[in-house]
């Protein structure tokens, strides 16, 4: 077999992997489809192009090969070609959002300027920007295309000679480089502070007459509607998880709270649209406008789960005790779901991988020193012992994390074009890695369970309980039962469990302090994960009532009907100093009806937990009644919204053990409404 031939094979192959790859995600919106038939009717849209020894040269190839597929139903010009990829040896940079700033507000030409004559990197932003006009020829070349979307390829154009002029040909020009992004493998591709970057456009636009206020809020439905498109192909664990998220509203370094008529207008149209993504996130504080927070809320009761609040009185002060400068935290924004990004400057990943504070836990409940413990003091201690060994293990497996060549982003950080490095070869200011967390409201329960009924009531010895909990509670369903409805636990306004809480988050922020990231960044945790169901199944029971494989608590979320204003209360005094910056969301759910009824109060409680000082806060608005029905007849219910993790989606598209988890908890918030 001749070379060629064996290349043809390879590839072959390849391209059938990224089908059947590809249909994983094609079948969770399509699931009358079959992975054969899929196969079948797109094998010659395949194509997966192997690795180059230069990372913009395998991109030229795919974008090369790509099909020009516009988006039919929108103002905007937007192609992604879901049958093509580019395939990485190393982890892709994901969870991130560039700095549309510079898309906008800039252009290659001038950025071209910016970069040094003798900079290795000139070549390569050379090669990337023909790349891109190559592209945009191709486009052009299709009579039909070129006729149909004639605007926004001039707006698109634009972008290689000059700043863009108006509003549309500003949203335009993000939509490019986003589909860019898509197309070239990278996942939960954020925009930024979209209110903040393209309000110039706007004021100028309405003064002058060239569009009106409706003009706008139809530009801003377009835009919502052409990035929902293709939202099996964006999403990652599951359908709707697609890190589109649009940031508003927040504090500006002098202080004052910056927000504007596109502020509103974005949240009237996801209150409008009702769909589950894009995502808004809204940046709260205590100097915020009352009318901006109602909004907020009135949107929230429509059941979307959006805006997520993230409270820059508590937030930024955390970044800046970090180690960014107060600009950077000022202009921060998220990756994904909830963990604060420094945008423009830095190639932090903030959500590598998960700790699970169980995992270590329930390995010392099984092991044979445990049942020698006498005082919860030294149960406390040799949980600690296998805590650092485990994080230091994690760690250890991140501090030679190699990333995946990235010209791309590179290309859009013009902050790293002095340095000549690509963006994750330390061409970047910061350079930090974050992590997610489950398991640490399982663990708070169960140390304090212990110490109630072995060592203060004196109830069961160490043995006893632990037998119990090996045997998955058979046979003691009532003293399960108990354990889970033990008062004073996490969630609580309870001075115990908040100290004890804040100790186990002192122990693992000074395991952190011990590790450095392979370009020297540091790293961060946060309180929040979307594998509290994933990487609940393969742990044991434990001493809060909790059988083997359950799930944990939904990130900072409490129990037994506890009212909202309690958990506030409790999360707004949790130390998130240091490197605890990562996420640290909480979340509760609250019936449509008791919302409707005490909006007013609901409004008082955000606005008084605000001050109070919570990190983040997102509300789920539905009851137990229809969500039980929307499972056994999700027919009735096509268009039901319920929030996930850090994402909504569509009830129907949820596994049933999410959708178990998600009544579960409705029932219990119903308990307090």
């Amino acid at each position: 077999m001749s070379i060629k031939q064996v290349i043809k094979k390879v590839s072959v192959v390849n391209n059938l992997n990224w089908g059947i790859s590809l249909f994983q995600y094609y079948r969770n919106e399509h699931r009358e489809c079959s992975a054969l038939k899929f196969i079948l009717q797109n094998v010659t849209r395949l194509k997966s192009i192997h690795p180059f020894d230069n990372k913009w040269n395998q991109i030229e190839a795919l974008m090369n090969s790509v099909d020009i597929l516009p988006n039919q139903n929108s103002s905007f010009f937007y192609s992604i070609d879901v049958f093509k990829r580019a395939e990485q040896k190393n982890h892709m940079m994901d969870n991130y959002s560039i700095d549309y700033s510079w898309v906008v507000n800039s252009c290659f030409y001038d950025m071209s300027k910016m970069i040094d004559e003798d900079s290795y990197y000139r070549d390569v932003y050379q090669g990337f920007i023909a790349i891109m006009q190559r592209y945009l020829l191709k486009i052009k070349s299709d009579n039909i295309i070129e006729r149909s979307f004639k605007r926004n390829i001039a707006e698109i154009e634009s972008l290689f000679t000059r700043p863009a002029e108006h509003l549309h040909e500003a949203i335009q020009r993000i939509l490019f480089v986003n589909q860019w992004l898509w197309q070239t493998g990278h996942k939960h591709n954020g925009f930024g502070h979209l209110d903040w970057i393209l309000y110039k456009f706007y004021k100028e636009d309405i003064a002058s007459g060239y569009i009106t206020k409706e003009d706008a809020k139809q530009y801003l439905h377009d835009f919502f509607k052409v990035l929902h498109d293709k939202c099996w192909f964006k999403s990652t664990m599951l359908l709707g998880d697609t890190g589109q998220i649009v940031i508003l509203g927040g504090l500006g370094e002098d202080g004052k709270y910056r927000c504007n008529e596109l502020t509103y207008l974005f949240i009237e149209v996801s209150k409008e649209l009702k769909l589950p993504d894009p995502k808004v996130l809204l940046r709260v504080s205590k100097r915020m406008p009352d009318n901006l927070i109602a909004l907020a809320m009135e949107c929230i009761a429509t059941g979307i789960g959006a805006p997520f609040l993230s409270n820059d009185d508590i937030v930024i002060s955390a970044l800046i005790q970090y180690g960014y400068e107060p600009e950077d935290a000022y202009n921060y924004v998220t990756s994904a779901c909830w963990e604060p990004l420094t945008i423009g400057k830095s190639c932090d990943q903030n959500n590598i991988r998960t700790i699970n504070f169980c995992k270590p836990f329930v390995e010392y409940l099984d092991s044979d020193e445990f049942e020698k413990n006498t005082s919860i003091e030294s149960i406390k201690n040799g949980y600690y012992r296998y805590l650092s060994e485990y994080i230091n293990q994690f760690l250890c497996q991140l501090d030679e994390k190699i990333f995946e060549e990235d010209p791309l982003l590179t290309l859009f950080n013009p902050e790293v074009y002095k340095t000549g490095k690509d963006i994750v070869r330390g061409g970047a200011k910061y350079a930090n890695l974050g992590v997610t967390s489950v398991g640490l409201s399982s663990v708070v329960n169960s140390l304090k369970n212990i110490n109630k009924l072995v060592f203060e009531e004196q109830e069961y010895s160490v043995h006893e309980l632990n037998e119990i909990r090996k045997n998955n509670y058979e046979g003691y369903e009532e003293l399960r039962k108990r354990l889970y409805q033990e008062t004073g636990a996490f969630g609580e306004d309870d001075l115990g469990t908040i100290e004890l809480t804040n100790e186990i988050l002192q122990h693992i922020s000074i395991e952190f302090r011990k590790h450095h990231t392979k370009l020297g960044g540091e790293y961060k945790f946060g309180l929040s994960s979307p594998n509290y169901i994933v990487d609940a199944r393969n742990i044991g029971a434990t001493f809060d009532g909790r059988k083997a494989g359950m799930p944990f608590g939904t990130h900072i979320s409490g129990k037994n009907g506890l009212a909202p204003t309690e958990l506030i209360s409790f999360a707004s005094q949790l130390n998130y100093n240091d490197n605890r910056i990562n996420g640290n969301v909480i979340d509760f759910i609250m019936p449509p009806g008791f919302l409707k009824s005490n909006m007013d109060k609901v409004i008082t409680m955000i606005k008084a937990g605000i001050r109070q000082g919570f990190y983040q806060l997102q509300i789920n608005v539905v009851d137990s009644q229809t969500l039980i029905e929307a499972q056994k007849h999700p027919e009735n219910f096509p268009a039901l919204v319920v929030r996930v993790w850090g994402f909504s989606a569509y009830f129907k598209d949820l596994p049933k053990d999410y959708q178990d988890n998600l009544i579960r908890r409705a029932i219990e918030a119903e308990k307090t409404s």
